[in-house]
């Protein structure tokens, strides 16, 4: 009954009569905002929002801000316009608005720990929206769903950070950084990843730490595009560095998913996107260590947004804004096919084809593309060049990506000290 009242409170915010909108949009400003967010380009989005303000209705005001506020984790603020936009100017919503609206509202109560509303808001789109989404988006929503339905009881996510933090950091065999763990008296070795969206541990290590497993049976896709089946658990109470932790869910994989016997290399699993995310601000310097100041610093680069729940940051080629997933799990750069239609003649014009191997939780898979040298990029005030850096002319698992490249730290090692400010989308290398 409960269930049956929320979702009627919820249609009723959605298809409310609303205030009708005195003042009409300008057509090809709408065009160029609706254009960009089809292609990603958060940071020219947010730009273009912002000269063209006097140009929008305010409900298109409402709308495109809440996008923004929602990849530019500020997801309270996105939900918050999200309410007044539903409550006041719901008549001059179309359907697409309110699929994007809630699909939105999806991903900020993510952010926020809050799985039973997120459950709710899938739901909701599933329900009423079907037609205007894709065979592949309501997969992923039937499958993600899963998740929340098995966290909807679980408390949100807390953080208990009394001073600053200093988090010492290893090396492992492949190069990529490894942080100390404790689990009441159990410490543990695991990788500090902020590409990973939700942290993961192996099976067999949820079971030495007593934490309850619960079948969620909900698939990941690795980066080679495999599916390998994954549950969940909970871990009631962890800490790193002296932060206290609580309530923190693992996505939980079969051992031979995050293994690679070819090279001997086994993962015991990773800290992720939400736990990193938590600590507002970490820099992470060249002698191994991440240092968390208790109070962040207030930049205003706005060159690290959220697409749905993988980070991103803004780099500058050649004048130009290129959008790349940010995975400090990554020993290497690599770039994607956006990348090569970019730029495909001075490609082809100055290297050939070759073919390299990516590996991945799920299996090692062979790539056709190129192997590109002095690669210069701009991130905030930094600049430098990596080589034999690999460009992807297919898209891994055949899905299509808009975003040029994934970042690795073949950039980052170069520097002295990686900043990245997550209460204030930034990020900068000194």
């Amino acid at each position: 009954m409960k269930r049956i009242l929320s979702i009627l409170i919820i249609a009723t915010g959605l298809f409310g009569c609303g205030i009708p909108d005195s003042k009409i949009s300008n057509q090809q400003v709408l065009n160029k905002l609706d254009h960009l967010i089809e292609v990603s380009d958060y940071f020219k989005l947010k730009e273009t929002y912002g000269h063209n303000l006097n140009q929008l209705s305010e409900t298109d005001k409402l709308y495109y801000g809440a996008l923004i506020y929602n990849v530019f984790n500020q997801a309270e603020k996105s939900n918050q316009t999200i309410g007044e936009l539903l409550e006041k100017h719901s008549a001059t919503l179309s359907d697409s608005m309110r699929n994007e609206l809630y699909k939105t509202k999806l991903l900020n109560h993510v952010n926020l720990y809050e799985y039973a509303e997120a459950a709710n808001a899938s739901e909701f789109i599933q329900n009423n929206f079907a037609a205007l989404n894709d065979s592949s988006k309501l997969e992923n929503l039937q499958n993600e769903i899963k998740i929340w339905r098995a966290l909807s009881d679980v408390p949100k996510q807390e953080i208990i950070k009394t001073a600053d933090a200093i988090i010492p950091m290893t090396r492992d065999k492949v190069g990529l950084f490894n942080i100390d763990v404790s689990f009441g008296d159990s410490t543990k070795n695991l990788l500090f990843d902020t590409g990973a969206n939700f942290s993961v541990m192996v099976r067999s290590l949820a079971k030495k730490l007593n934490l309850e497993i619960t079948e969620a049976d909900f698939y990941v896709t690795a980066a080679t595009g495999l599916r390998v089946k994954s549950d969940i658990a909970i871990a009631p109470e962890l800490s790193i560095g002296g932060i206290t932790f609580k309530n923190v869910f693992f996505l939980v994989l079969d051992d031979k998913d995050l293994s690679f016997p070819q090279i001997d290399y086994y993962i015991n699993g990773a800290i992720g996107f939400p736990v990193i995310e938590a600590m507002d601000e970490i820099r992470v310097s060249k002698d191994n260590q991440i240092f968390v100041p208790k109070e962040p610093v207030e930049y205003s680069y706005n060159n690290f947004a959220l697409d749905g729940l993988m980070p991103i940051i803004a780099a500058e080629y050649k004048g130009d804004t290129l959008r790349f997933n940010f995975d400090t799990g990554a020993s290497t750069t690599s770039l994607y096919p956006q990348f090569y239609k970019d730029y495909k003649s001075p490609i082809e014009n100055t290297y050939e084809k070759e073919k390299f191997t990516a590996g991945s939780g799920g299996g090692i898979l062979e790539f056709e593309g190129f192997v590109i040298d002095n690669l210069k990029l701009k991130v905030a005030d930094s600049e430098t060049s990596i080589d034999s850096v690999r460009l992807h002319i297919e898209n891994i698992g055949g899905e299509e990506n808009n975003f040029h490249g994934n970042f690795g730290q073949d950039y980052i090692k170069q520097f002295d000290e990686m900043i990245i400010s997550f209460k204030y989308a930034s990020v900068t290398f000194n």
